[in-house]
């Protein structure tokens, strides 16, 4: 079989090949003109944007954007239930409306869809089919986008409706594990975020608490300076990186993400002896990003363990050597990820003529830090290490339900695994 844009493929014998403008009405959104007049923005009718259905996934309630009725009635207006493909700039993204809403000139309209088709089954083709839309929507001044022309000339493969039922069934079913795994790990890291919160504020000894320049904190806490409890605080290198691997290993600012040390896509130099050894990485040294174009990114830091071994760090990078013996690393870092502890950060940051904000070694020294004893540091630690590790076993978890259903679409929207067998269980 032979489609818009396809290659050869052999579908099963009972399949058929249908236009998608054969099967379905097909109409564009629209946008009252001009944007934002008040006549027709700011009410209370819902608009889809984009973000709505990147956020919500298969089934989408509009939440950023709102029309008058006046805006209404110039924009396109669509049921609840009605399926929606974008077609400009994220191109080829389906989603359901969980609400009745009006859709912009980036989205389609898909209704009227014929009896032998089933809504379920098309929007999984859709997604099936979302690559391919990606690759043939011609490049428009500023985004891709798909024309209704293109979008109806599209090829949908149509096995029989009882099968295209079960082929549903098995897709939204396993959508349906990931999305209660996402919601596990939206859970976990809001528990978290709370128990940090509480654990800098409340400690593990049940406690009196004092107030303090930076709130209140248990009795037996101090609260001082970075620069009172760090041996030194330095810049990386600046010397020139490249893949050759045959150098010494460079950590960047992409090697500094979510609180850890990422070691993909690592880049190299060869450093003199002298550089080297100043700048080589110690297990329990902390590096934190000075320079971003997001003010929220600056300041996120991490503990260097030793992998990879004989590493440097880059210029924008501030490698920091504490006294262990006072503050533990690890503590240190779990407090850069509360409210307190960014607001001494990234909440400090200065912005730069080159539109980057940016911290220093001062900005750094000049963070108040409480600190409790080395042993409840060291149980702070451990609760919180506790929390990372389910959630990057949820993580993992989820990693492998997305594969296994990209995979499954793969399959089943080509009639390479048959569910005819499950067709009497299902419909």
């Amino acid at each position: 079989m032979r489609g818009v844009g396809m290659g050869e493929l052999e579908l099963p014998p009972h399949w058929k090949v249908v236009k998608l403008g054969e099967l379905c009405k097909i109409v564009r959104g629209a946008s009252p003109r001009p944007k934002s007049d008040p006549r027709y923005y700011g009410g209370t009718i819902p608009r889809l944007m984009i973000a709505d259905v990147t956020r919500d996934g298969s089934y989408t309630t509009p939440k950023i954007d709102f029309l008058t009725e006046e805006g209404a009635k110039l924009s396109r207006p669509m049921k609840k239930g009605d399926l929606i493909l974008s077609i400009s700039g994220t191109v080829g993204l389906p989603c359901f409306l969980a609400v009745d809403a009006c859709i912009h000139d980036g989205f389609i309209g898909l209704n009227n869809i014929s009896e032998i088709l089933n809504k379920e089954y098309l929007y999984f083709q859709l997604l099936f089919w979302r690559e391919k839309f990606n690759i043939i929507a011609p490049m428009g001044s500023i985004f891709k986008n798909l024309t209704t022309d293109i979008v109806k000339q599209f090829p949908i493969y149509l096995p029989p409706l009882s099968e295209q039922k079960t082929i549903a069934h098995t897709l939204r079913t396993i959508q349906k594990a990931k999305e209660t795994r996402q919601r596990e790990l939206e859970l976990e890291r809001e528990r978290k975020a709370a128990l940090m919160q509480y654990l800098f504020t409340h400690g593990t000894r049940n406690e009196q608490r004092k107030q303090t320049n930076i709130g209140k904190i248990p009795e037996t806490w101090e609260v001082v300076t970075v620069d009172k409890v760090c041996e030194f605080l330095q810049y990386g290198t600046s010397k020139l990186c490249d893949s050759d691997t045959s150098g010494i290993p460079v950590l960047r600012i992409p090697n500094v993400i979510g609180g850890k040390i990422n070691i993909f896509d690592l880049k190299f130099t060869k450093p003199e002896k002298k550089e080297f050894e100043k700048l080589s990485l110690e297990a329990g040294d902390l590096l934190f990003v000075r320079t971003n174009g997001r003010k929220e990114y600056i300041g996120r830091c991490a503990v260097f363990c030793g992998k990879p071994p004989h590493a440097m760090f880059a210029s924008y990078l501030i490698r920091v050597r504490l006294k262990v013996n006072i503050l533990l690393p690890e503590f240190f870092q779990f407090y850069t990820m509360t409210h307190r502890g960014k607001s001494y950060l990234s909440g400090r940051a200065s912005n730069a003529a080159d539109g980057k904000f940016n911290i220093n070694t001062q900005t750094i020294k000049a963070v108040l830090v409480p600190i409790p004893s080395i042993d409840e540091q060291h149980e702070i630690i451990g609760t919180l290490q506790a929390c990372d590790r389910k959630i990057q076993a949820l993580e993992k978890e989820l990693t492998l339900i997305d594969e296994l259903f990209h995979a499954m679409l793969e399959q089943l929207m080509t009639g390479k695994i048959s569910t005819q067998p499950l067709t009497e269980i299902y419909v």
